[in-house]
């Protein structure tokens, strides 16, 4: 399958909630490698989705309710209009860490990031404007975390045996 390219231009007329535009970033980036999503891949995005203030207050239903609407406007004006459309609103409400930092979790959540997904995630970068240097932070930050975690897990686990 030939992997996703982020539009360029020519979204849709339809206003996105900054809460819409980041979960369709999220859900976008796990078809990046052009393959149908893993199950880590949805689990991360889920799990990445709930933990960001926009969705403080979401409920299940909520979530349904928006994984339903992105649903209706794909198939109403297409993918890469909506995609397209949700860049321009993250760009406008000022959500442009929290879609990269979505993006890079889900795609790392297979424990691969192949070529294709490393060029998806430069051209993510490069649509919502983040420079080279803070992408290179928020990387930075967001992956010691897990590192210093997995140590954690590792040194507990040694000390129960």
């Amino acid at each position: 399958m030939p992997k996703r390219r982020l539009p360029r231009g020519g979204g849709t007329q339809v206003a996105l909630s900054p809460e819409l535009a980041v979960a369709m970033i999220g859900l976008f980036s796990a078809f990046a490698d052009g393959e149908v999503s893993s199950d880590a891949e949805a689990y991360a995005l889920g799990e990445m989705v709930s933990c960001i203030d926009l969705y403080s207050e979401y409920t299940e239903e909520d979530f349904a309710d928006l994984g339903a609407e992105i649903g209706s406007l794909i198939n109403e004006a297409g993918v890469e209009a909506v995609v397209s459309q949700a860049i321009e609103t993250i760009k406008d409400e000022g959500v442009e860490e929290a879609a990269f930092i979505i993006a890079l979790v889900v795609l790392v959540s297979d424990g691969e990031v192949p070529e294709d997904e490393q060029e998806f995630i430069d051209d993510l970068r490069q649509a919502l404007r983040i420079s080279v240097e803070r992408a290179d932070e928020i990387v930075g930050e967001l992956f010691s975390e897990v590192e210093e975690e997995e140590a954690e897990e590792e040194y507990d686990e040694s000390e129960e045996e």
